[in-house]
């Protein structure tokens, strides 16, 4: 049994065709599977939409192009097929916080083509190509999505720890279905969910490390203050112990020497001894705490060394992937020049639409390069070396 099959790749999610380009000697079956809709138009005016089911000899076959030679059946038969299950749309998100704070992340769209809204994409179909894909989805809503959602909600973030909340998902949520209805709407489209995944930002990072130089500085502390009550104990037990030394040299003098005092005596010696083996093991101890906490202050140090490395190479490979974008919507510019040229509608204007589209994506991927990064400046609060493009200083944690 043969059968026509109208879906070629993944990622296409829709496609119009004109059931008299089908032409082969045998008739073929069309085969719609529980997620596909098919709408049979006929003469402008939709006949019918169906799913899960089988269009016996539907196209193709020798008495239809028979048929169609001698002008029987309808001049003007076409089918859209749609898939109606859930897709995602991925959209690069950038903007920026009310303190200033770049951010950068993807937004993650899922939305649903409705059996009964198929025939609204026929509205994409009569001023585009013949087949839509994820691409074109996020290419066409892009733009607006962060023009109208994701930027004015950033910049209404005072800072970039809002954006970990829960709140800022929902409003998200609730902004995307009211500012996008009517444009999912007028292409039969339906939102289901949305969310947004936010890259770690440089002032998080630079929080992070003041949190631990903080309590590096607040274990110093402790270690000083217990090093300084041992030395005040051991003064205090000292001077008792020069005191009974005085007062048995006297009581000898004086033939007066008693048990009692000598026992005070070597209780106190006792002491002074336990004192000095525990100061002993304090400095020791301290001695060791300073060198780990220097260790680890110098592990921190380079850790954030490596995430400016790792930030620099984060940018290098987003400028890659602009250059792979722009490749890859250069060549499907190219596809679609060979076929308006196949068809016999590659004129002057046709040229002229593909090349200011072409400089315009151009111009957007050079407008959002990633600034240039190494030039340094003195911190304002302690006078620290710092680069132009960092929100806060790594020393003393003050925001620049």
């Amino acid at each position: 049994m043969a059968q026509h099959r109208w879906r070629q790749s993944p990622d296409i999610m829709s496609r119009m065709i004109d059931s008299g380009s089908i032409q082969s000697w045998s008739a073929k079956d069309i085969v719609l599977k529980p997620n596909e809709t098919c709408v049979i138009m006929s003469d402008g005016k939709v006949q019918d939409i169906l799913s899960e089911t089988v269009l016996k000899n539907y196209v193709g076959g020798f008495s239809r192009w028979l048929g169609g030679k001698i002008g029987m059946g309808s001049r003007d038969h076409k089918l859209i097929f749609a898939m109606t299950g859930p897709f995602d749309l991925l959209i690069l998100m950038n903007g920026q916080t009310a303190d200033g704070e770049a951010v950068k992340g993807m937004l993650n769209i899922r939305l649903q083509i409705q059996r009964d809204d198929v025939p609204k994409l026929i509205n994409i179909f009569t001023n585009n190509q013949r087949e839509i894909n994820l691409a074109f989805f996020e290419k066409m809503y892009s733009s607006e999505i962060l023009a109208r959602v994701a930027q004015p909600l950033i910049a209404a973030q005072p800072n970039a720890v809002g954006l970990r909340s829960v709140d800022f998902q929902d409003s998200l949520e609730m902004r995307m279905r009211a500012e996008m209805r009517a444009s999912f709407d007028q292409y039969g489209l339906t939102m289901l969910k949305a969310h947004a995944v936010v890259n770690e930002t440089d002032l998080e990072k630079l929080l992070s490390y003041k949190s631990q130089t903080e309590t590096m500085m607040a274990r110093a502390d402790v270690i000083n203050e217990a090093s300084l009550a041992a030395i005040e104990r051991q003064q205090s037990i000292t001077l008792a112990r020069i005191t009974a030394e005085a007062d048995v040299a006297k009581a000898k003098a004086r033939g007066e020497v008693e048990v009692a005092l000598e026992h005070e005596l070597l209780e106190l010696r006792k002491q002074e001894a336990e004192m000095a083996a525990q100061r002993h093991d304090m400095a020791e101890r301290q001695d060791i705490e300073i060198s780990g906490e220097q260790s680890r202050m110098d592990i921190a140090m380079n850790a954030f060394e490596q995430v400016q490395a790792a930030k620099r190479a984060r940018l290098a490979q987003e400028a890659e992937s602009n250059l792979q974008r722009q490749e890859h919507t250069d060549n499907v510019q190219t596809e679609m020049m060979k076929m308006a040229a196949e068809q016999g509608a590659l004129t002057p204007e046709v040229m002229q639409t593909f090349l200011e589209q072409q400089s315009a994506q151009k111009s957007h991927d050079q407008g959002v390069a990633a600034p240039r990064t190494g030039e340094q400046s003195a911190c304002p609060h302690c006078g620290s070396g710092v680069d132009l493009d960092w929100k806060a200083c790594p020393s003393c944690g003050n925001l620049i």
